[in-house]
């Protein structure tokens, strides 16, 4: 493809993962790096240069950013792509390492997204996005009344031989022209219709003598229940584990922080109470803020068991990013920032 025709845009990046969720066609893993990538090189080359940003997609199938006065700033529209991206993967591995890159992209400066970029290559070989028509997927649609009666036994005798369909057919259409042609057929099959209603009638009335279930004090025989034992455990089910008291799960992600920062600053200088609380990885820590606990506490982000979180004081700001491990939240990453002026 030469350079003029890699340089031509063809569609918004939104829009264009928009319509291919809408398809019947996920984005491989080799797409979903392309994707990915380009977006992480593209944003550092944006950031400081851009302030507003909308991805495109050039015709060689990768992004490219265009600034746009209408659009967020460079690194809340590669972390909006990225999400997106990976819901329209259908591959568990890839849909990880995409949540993983944008958790980097909010948390990380753009210096340090070369891990992540590494990481990416290292996942799948790098493809270019398929950008031809997209089928999208259609309901299944119920026939109309007069498809239906154009062939009512077309899905049966399409599984026979063609003559034998033909036998089927007359023999179907002879038997409805007796019926209508005798009239002591019709009465036959009316007499036998009615009765048929009213046995079925009977049998659901509530004195008939259809058994019914057990109730809980009758067996299946209708002679009374004897008291259950205890039956002793099987010595091959494992118990649960006991639910970890330190930082429970909740719905309310700033609520959860604030109280496993409270209990890291109970810790004090105690490395293994510290530990206790963070996750053992090797994404940057920095020491928390004192008095993290009582500090403005913002949601940034939540992307169902990893959170990020802003901590401000009045001398600092920093990035908490937390993960849910065994019934609690732990301590993932902590970024000090440059804390902006509203």
């Amino acid at each position: 493809m030469t350079l003029s025709a890699a340089a031509v845009l063809v569609e918004p990046l939104d829009l264009y993962l928009h319509r291919r969720a809408r398809s019947a066609r996920a984005l491989t893993p080799g797409e979903a790096v392309t994707a990915a990538v380009g977006l992480l090189r593209g944003c550092r080359r944006a950031t400081g240069r851009f302030d507003a940003t909308r991805w495109w997609l050039r015709a060689d199938g990768c992004p490219v950013a265009v600034e746009e006065a209408a659009g967020p700033d460079p690194v809340a529209a590669t972390a909006d792509s990225l999400a997106q991206a990976a819901e329209v993967s259908d591959d568990p591995p890839t849909r990880d390492i995409l949540t993983r890159a944008r958790e980097s992209v909010l948390t990380r400066p753009p210096r340090e997204w070369d891990a992540v970029e590494r990481r990416l290559l290292a996942h799948a070989e790098p493809v270019p996005l398929v950008l031809g028509p997209l089928t999208p997927i259609e309901a299944t649609r119920a026939p109309t009344a007069p498809e239906r009666a154009h062939d009512e036994t077309s899905p049966l005798l399409a599984l026979i031989d063609a003559d034998l369909a033909d036998g089927v057919r007359a023999a179907g259409r002879g038997v409805i022209e007796r019926w209508r042609s005798s009239r002591a057929l019709r009465l036959g099959t009316v007499v036998a219709g009615v009765i048929a209603v009213i046995v079925v009638g009977a049998s659901l009335l509530p004195g008939s003598d259809a058994p019914s279930a057990p109730t809980a004090g009758t067996t299946a025989a209708g002679t009374s229940a004897p008291t259950p034992s205890v039956a002793p455990a099987r010595p091959d089910t494992p118990s649960p584990a006991p639910a970890d008291d330190r930082v429970p799960l909740s719905d309310d992600v700033v609520t959860a922080a604030r109280q496993l920062f409270a209990e890291l600053a109970a810790c004090g200088e105690g490395p293994s109470c510290a530990g206790s609380y963070e996750e053992q990885s090797s994404f940057p820590r920095e020491p928390l803020l004192a008095g993290a606990a009582d500090a403005e506490i913002d949601l940034l982000d939540d992307f169902g068991g990893v959170a990020v979180v802003r901590v401000g004081t009045d001398e600092a700001a920093q990035y908490v990013t937390l993960i849910r491990q065994k019934d609690r939240w732990l301590v993932r990453a902590v970024r000090t920032v440059a804390d902006q002026p509203s």
